[in-house]
C-alpha cells in the first residue's frame, strides 16, 4: 500500500558551530510563502546540504505556518523527509511534536503516510520543475519540444526508520485496533523500517489490552533487532516481573540484550 498526495499545480556542522554561510538554509528562509517552500523541498530533496539541527525545520514550519494554500502538515511532511535533517528525524518530530505548531489532529494526519509502504506526491511537471518543460534532443536534432506546464510527475519521498516508530507509536495511541494492521505493515517493509514500526508499537503497547500486549511482547522478542528485543524485555519485566525478564534476556544471542537490566520504574511486582 502506498500513500499518494495531490498538490495544486499551479552542511556540515561542528560542534553546532558553522564553519561557513548556510546558503541552503538562507534559500528556504528566504520563500516567499509555504506553497514556495514546499515547492523549494520537493523540487530538490537532495540539494540543501547536511544539517543535524533539527530546530531549523520547525522554525521554517514556525515562519511559514499559514502562508500557503498546501497547508502546514504538507509542509511539515516535507521537512520531515528533507534529506538536510535526515540524521536527526527522530529528534525533529519530537520537537515538531513539541512545538505546539500543529494540533493533534494535524500530528494524526502528519504521521499518517509514514505507516504507509511508500509516499508518492503527484503534481504537475510545470509546478515541480518548470526546466524540464522543454526537451532539446541537442544541436543537430529535431526541434525542442515544449511540454504542457499541466504535465503530470510523481516525485517518492524518503522516510527515515525514525519517522516510522513516531508514527506507529501515534497511531496504535489512537486507534489500538489498527494493531494487526501496523504489525503486518512491519512484516511487509524492509527489515529497518519495519523494526521501526515494531518499535513504536512496544512504545505505545500501554494502549492495548493484555492479551494483545503479550502477544506484542512475544512478537517483539523474537525480532532481529536487539534494540526492539530490548523494549520488548522492559514491557516483559513490567507483565511477568524481573525475574522472567532476566531469564530471557540471558538466553540471547546479542550481548547488549544480555547486559538487560530492569528499568528504574520497573513495578515491584508484575502487572498481571
Amino acid at each position: 500500500m502506498a500513500a499518494y498526495l495531490w498538490i495544486l499545480d499551479d552542511d556540515e556542522l561542528d560542534g553546532g558551530r558553522q564553519s561557513y554561510p548556510d546558503e541552503a538554509l538562507e534559500e528556504l528562509r528566504a520563500a516567499g510563502d509555504g506553497d514556495e517552500l514546499c515547492r523549494l523541498l520537493l523540487g530538490s530533496q537532495w540539494g540543501w546540504r547536511s544539517s543535524t539541527r533539527p530546530v531549523e525545520a520547525v522554525e521554517l514550519l514556525r515562519a511559514f505556518a499559514g502562508t500557503g494554500e498546501l497547508g502546514d502538515c504538507f509542509l511539515a511532511l516535507l521537512l520531515c523527509t528533507c534529506a538536510r535533517w535526515a540524521r536527526v528525524t527522530a529528534k525533529l518530530v519530537a520537537q515538531l511534536e513539541a512545538s505546539g505548531l500543529l494540533s493533534s489532529a494535524d500530528l494524526d494526519e502528519l504521521a499518517e503516510p509514514f505507516v504507509s509502504e511508500e509516499i508518492h506526491v503527484e503534481c504537475s511537471l510545470g509546478w515541480l520543475a518548470p526546466e524540464r518543460l522543454s526537451l532539446d534532443p541537442g544541436p543537430d536534432g529535431p526541434e525542442p519540444v515544449r511540454l504542457p506546464e499541466s504535465t503530470p510527475t510523481t516525485t517518492k519521498l524518503t522516510v527515515e526508520p525514525p519517522l516510522r516508530r513516531w508514527a506507529a507509536a501515534r497511531a496504535l495511541r489512537g486507534r489500538p485496533e489498527r494493531l494487526g494492521d501496523l504489525l503486518a505493515l512491519s512484516r511487509r517493509l524492509p527489515k529497518r523500517h519495519g523494526h521501526a514500526v515494531l518499535h513504536g508499537l512496544l512504545d505505545a503497547a500501554g494502549a492495548l489490552a493484555e492479551a494483545d500486549r503479550r502477544a506484542l511482547v512475544a512478537r517483539g522478542l523474537g525480532t532481529g533487532q536487539g534494540a526492539v528485543r530490548l523494549a520488548a524485555l522492559d514491557l516483559l519485566c513490567a507483565d511477568k516481573g524481573p525475574d522472567a525478564a532476566r531469564r530471557r534476556a540471558r538466553a540471547d544471542a546479542d550481548a547488549r540484550v544480555r547486559a538487560w537490566r530492569p528499568p528504574s520504574t520497573a513495578p515491584a511486582t508484575p502487572l498481571g
